[in-house]
């Protein structure tokens, strides 16, 4: 608890100063400017400057003696029940007030290889590695004409609008155009299998696609004219084509990785082992990261001012937070103030500095790698990278995300230069799994 008392010789002067400087500025009817009693701007203004100036006087002794005292708090102090609110403003006198705090908990903390944490890795096995190997070369694979129509082909053909008769309708709808399974309705992917040249189906365009826009591109119209459509369609196949696997050469290795920097299978399998342990490291430490946070939370042993932050929960919503939502959700309040009191002396322990330089240079990598993990070649190009990341840095919600990012990993290579850690490995679809579970799952 602190307690605050204030003499009137504390607070006075100042309210006197604050209504000579008023009588110098305030108009009224009557008198010129500048001229009007002082006893009546302060019967109209003495309260609110008042009351204005023990609210700056209170707010600056408070915070004072919580910066003089170096006290480490939790939330913002709270009024304490016991005080006086019936102020005379009148004649206000000595004035008495009384604030409760909550204080942050001294506590030690232990980061050594004593303690073990997981880190998940898949097993990027022969499996995992022909399985890459055949994704790159289906998609670059080209394709070819075929005799017959497969699930995954392109059908090729030309749609002829048709009266209930099924006769063709005279300057009716016609269109040549591609069908691909992506624009076929849900659950019609064999609408245009087993057909070759030649062959003809009736259509009924809503039924077999569904979707309007799609429906529009493939005939050519608007999505006016396709909602007023009624007559099906026939179809008439010109050619069925096919994609491919790409063949294992020089050509396929130089489109994958760049010219002359692969040149056989061996290699290419070597290099995709590589990749994906690069490709996935980052999601594995994120999980372990996230393992340690926990672990260090649940064996935190340190008490918290429970009842006090309840109040200042209530306090902070302005009563539009239920008793009972408070009491529900503190378990998981108080886990993130436990993690913020860690989180916070593991920077001060470890010395953890983040810069601008850095957050600047981070921003400018993430863009790099947005735009593909190109290099800039000139200064020029360099230096507007650099005013982009200064300007993302000026929002404040974003400068907030990137220090938070680097914070944490700096933090993480601590935990990994210092936990034992036990590697996991597992096949790749059950580590997928795992590190994008809930903790405990």
């Amino acid at each position: 608890m602190i307690r605050l008392e204030f003499a009137p010789e504390d607070y006075q002067p100042k309210i006197e100063s604050q209504l000579r400087d008023y009588s110098k500025k305030v108009s009224m009817p009557g008198f010129r400017p500048g001229k009007v009693p002082a006893g009546m701007v302060k019967k109209m203004y003495g309260k609110s400057i008042l009351v204005d100036e023990l609210n700056k006087l209170t707010s600056d002794a408070l915070m004072g003696y919580i910066r003089d005292s170096n006290l480490d708090i939790l939330g913002n102090p709270l009024p304490a029940e016991e005080n006086d609110n019936s102020l005379d403003l009148d004649n206000p006198g000595t004035i008495k007030l009384s604030f409760e705090i909550g204080l942050a908990p001294s506590f030690e903390l232990i980061i050594s290889s004593a303690q073990q944490f997981p880190i998940y890795a898949p097993l990027i096995d022969d499996e995992f590695i022909s399985k890459e190997v055949a994704n790159y070369r289906e998609r670059l694979g080209e394709y070819a004409e075929t005799e017959i129509s497969a699930e995954s082909d392109i059908v090729n053909g030309s749609f002829v609008e048709l009266d209930a008769n099924g006769n063709v309708v005279e300057n009716g709808i016609t269109k040549n155009t591609d069908i691909h399974d992506a624009d076929l309705k849900e659950g019609n992917a064999k609408a245009f299998v087993g057909l070759k040249q030649g062959d003809s189906i009736s259509i009924n365009m809503k039924e077999t696609f569904g979707n309007t826009k799609v429906i529009a591109a493939i005939l050519g119209i608007n999505e006016e004219q396709v909602n007023a459509l009624e007559s099906p369609f026939r179809f008439t196949v010109d050619n069925v084509k096919r994609k491919g696997e790409a063949e294992l050469n020089q050509d396929f290795f130089d489109k994958l990785f760049g010219k002359d920097v692969i040149f056989n299978e061996d290699e290419l399998r070597a290099r995709i082992a590589k990749d994906a342990d690069e490709r996935f490291k980052k999601d594995s430490e994120a999980r372990f990261f996230n393992e340690v946070v926990e672990g260090l939370v649940s064996n935190s042993n340190f008490e918290l001012p429970d009842e006090f932050l309840k109040r200042w929960l209530r306090s902070n919503n302005d009563g539009k937070v239920e008793e009972n939502d408070i009491e529900e959700n503190y378990t998981k309040y108080a886990r993130g103030i436990r993690w913020q009191l860690i989180e916070n002396k593991i920077i001060r322990d470890f010395n953890i500095q983040v810069t601008r330089e850095q957050a600047i240079e981070s921003v400018a990598t993430e863009f790099m790698a947005y735009m593909g993990g190109i290099e800039f070649s000139s200064d020029e190009q360099r230096a507007r990278v650099q005013q982009i990341a200064e300007q993302m840095l000026q929002n404040e919600k974003e400068a907030n995300r990137i220090y938070g990012r680097l914070f944490n990993e700096a933090m993480n290579r601590i935990f990994l230069e210092n936990f034992s850690i036990k590697r996991i490995e597992m096949p790749f679809d059950e580590w997928a799994q795992k590190v994008s579970e809930p903790l405990n799952a």
